[in-house]
């Protein structure tokens, strides 16, 4: 007879360790992981405001002259701007939830939280190239509230922080 596979116990991925003192939250964390909350809420401003874009109007107008110079098989009019739409969606649900996962892992002190923040404002910087204003102000908003966040990050008190988390965790 076979003996049966042993499943972890209630409550075994925990990130407490019970007798382990999980240090405090600073100010500037809370404050960062704030700012990251904003700047997922500009993300959404901006994603609205794209999709209205790409059911336009002009889009469409613009989508028919970028037909009207392919040669060989090209694409419907609607395949193209089904597909812009979709784009639009996918990447401001991704950006979104990117901006929040990194708010709520920063407040629990994880190092790799604020790395990946950084990494996300650099690319939300890319999105800055042609954009037209005033629409564009959402991510120009966006990359000024996620780079603040960064730098409140490596402050020295919350840099502390965030090693005194990961001494509490090993």
């Amino acid at each position: 007879m076979a003996t049966l596979p042993k499943f972890p116990r209630r409550g075994a991925f925990l990130d407490d360790k019970s007798g382990t003192p999980r240090p405090v939250t600073p100010p500037f964390v809370t404050v960062a992981a704030c700012l990251l909350g904003v700047a997922a809420l500009m993300q959404i401003i901006a994603t609205i405001s794209a999709l209205v874009y790409s059911v336009s109007a002009e889009r469409r107008a613009a989508l028919e002259a970028q037909i009207a110079t392919m040669t060989g098989t090209a694409p419907s009019l609607n395949s193209l701007q089904n597909m812009g739409v979709l784009t639009v969606v996918m990447a401001g649900l991704v950006t979104v939830g990117a901006y929040v996962l990194f708010g709520v892992y920063l407040r629990k002190g994880r190092s790799w939280a604020r790395l990946g923040a950084g990494v996300l404002v650099a690319l939300t910087v890319i999105q800055l190239v042609g954009v037209s204003y005033p629409e564009g102000f959402t991510t120009l908003a966006q990359v000024i509230l996620g780079a603040l966040a960064v730098a409140l990050c490596y402050l020295p008190e919350p840099s502390k922080f965030f090693v005194a988390v990961k001494a509490s965790r090993s």
